[in-house]
């Protein structure tokens, strides 16, 4: 196995994507340090959606380098929950390696929403807001909202109060009105509600 580096301008097209664990990090720096063995540094974490598994690889996880011009998928969507054989080969090594994984269908749920805050307007109601993001539109474009990649906008809210009961809500609107005489703390939770499922939650306690 051998690594290489890559500059800025490859990292935003998409070089040194890996797999560590169930973290997708990019790299720009690759130190060998024998035994097969590589330091990587100007790491680019939680890239795709991963963030919530930022910091959790532990030493022995797996460390995929993926390549999407050698990548090839056979199973769409209507394999999610299948095992399925994953063949590495090249050109060199015959029939090459294989092994066994579950389609989880993470890739085609949306990633959880960001910037989740809440706003107290002046002698009104205190608004929940969020900005969603897509799994069809990763990279940044000046100027222009960011694909939809669902067939609707909607999210699920969930309130917990410290007593009471939970509140949960769906709007298609990135903004909720909070209800008034919460027991604080409150945990709020939202999720992008996506064509084949739930994102992973935005998290806010007030």
């Amino acid at each position: 196995m051998v690594l290489a580096d890559a500059d800025d301008s490859g990292l935003d097209s998409g070089l040194n994507l890996a797999l560590i664990g169930n973290e997708l990090i990019q790299f720009g720096s690759a130190e060998p340090m024998g035994g097969n063995r590589w330091r990587l540094s100007r790491l680019w974490r939680g890239r795709r959606g991963t963030e919530a598994a930022t910091g959790a690889a532990m030493a022995g996880d797996r460390f995929v380098l993926i390549d999407v011009a050698t990548l090839l998928m056979r199973d769409g969507v209507a394999g999610i929950g299948a095992d399925i054989a994953v063949l590495a080969t090249a050109p060199a090594d015959g029939d090459g390696v294989e092994a066994e994984t579950r389609l989880s269908g993470a890739s085609v749920l949306p990633p959880a929403p960001v910037h989740l805050r809440a706003e107290a307007a002046p002698g009104g109601p205190t608004l929940l807001r969020w900005t969603r993001r897509s799994r069809t539109g990763w990279r940044w474009q000046e100027g222009v909202e960011a694909p939809l990649g669902e067939e609707a906008e909607r999210y699920r809210v969930r309130i917990v109060p410290a007593t009471g009961a939970e509140l949960a809500e769906t709007v298609s609107v990135a903004e909720l009105s909070m209800p008034v005489g919460l027991a604080a703390p409150v945990r709020v939770e939202v999720r992008q509600i996506g064509d084949h499922g739930l994102s992973l939650p935005a998290i806010l306690i007030l």
